[in-house]
This record gives structure tokens, sequence and C-alpha cells, in this order.
């Protein structure tokens, strides 16, 4: 996944999705690691297959460990979290969009820095985000 900072404000790009109970988060983008792919390589990947947009300035901000509960199961993710920037600056001024292949299901918005709802996952990456370790 990747922390993208608006430079006006400190927005972070998430993607507004719900749980199997129908409760709303936020979450950065970003995708599953296909075989044989490289993570630096999965984000660029999954930004232009999800929003159309190519990145700039990747680095690796750290790693995650999540083990978490989702409907009736159990599930563990290892994420890598990087920081980058939009190689285009007017990606910054689109104020919503959509995950391009969830055919309009998952909602793309500029999260304000002091919101504390819905909840920031995983569990981490808010604390990533504000010391300093996104652009």
């Amino acid at each position: 996944m990747v922390l993208i900072r608006r430079p006006r404000d400190g927005a972070l790009l998430v993607s507004e999705e719900a749980n199997p109970a129908g409760e709303l988060f936020h979450r950065p983008l970003g995708g599953h690691v296909e075989f044989g792919e490289y993570a630096l390589n999965t984000v660029h990947r999954e930004f232009r297959e999800e929003i159309g947009q190519a990145l700039t300035g990747v680095r690796l901000a750290g790693v995650l460990e999540n083990i978490f509960a989702w409907g009736t199961s159990t599930e563990h993710e290892i994420v890598f979290v990087f920081t980058a920037s939009f190689a285009d600056e007017a990606a910054y001024e689109i104020g919503e969009q959509t995950i391009l292949d969830t055919h309009g299901r998952t909602r793309v918005i500029w999260r304000p820095p002091a919101a504390v709802s819905p909840p920031l996952y995983p569990v981490g990456v808010a604390d990533m985000a504000a010391h300093g370790r996104g652009p």
C-alpha cells in the first residue's frame, strides 16, 4: 500500500470500504503482490489499475503484520507500506473517484489529517502516516 499526502492540506489518499458487518473503514490504496512480482512493482501496477495514475518517488516506509477478524474468519496479512507522490500534479485535485476494477463499488477519497473516524487500517498505518513516514 502507498501513503500519498495531498500537499496543500496533508490529506491522505484512502479507499473507503465496508467490512462484512457493513461498518465503514479507510485504507491506503494498494493491492496484492502477484507471484514473482516485487512489492515495489505491485504498487506501480495497482495504482495504474485502480485509479489510472503513475507514481514517482516511491520509497519503502516500513512493513506491517496484521492479524484481524473478517466476518467469521481470521485473516493474516503482511503489508509493505510505501510513500510516494503522483507523477501528475493534477491528480491531487481529484476530490473523489472510484477504483476502476471494482465497477464503482469502492470510493477513493482524501482523508483529512485529523480524522479519527472511520478507522484507518491496517493497524499501525496511522502511526506511520502521522510520524512523518509519509511524503
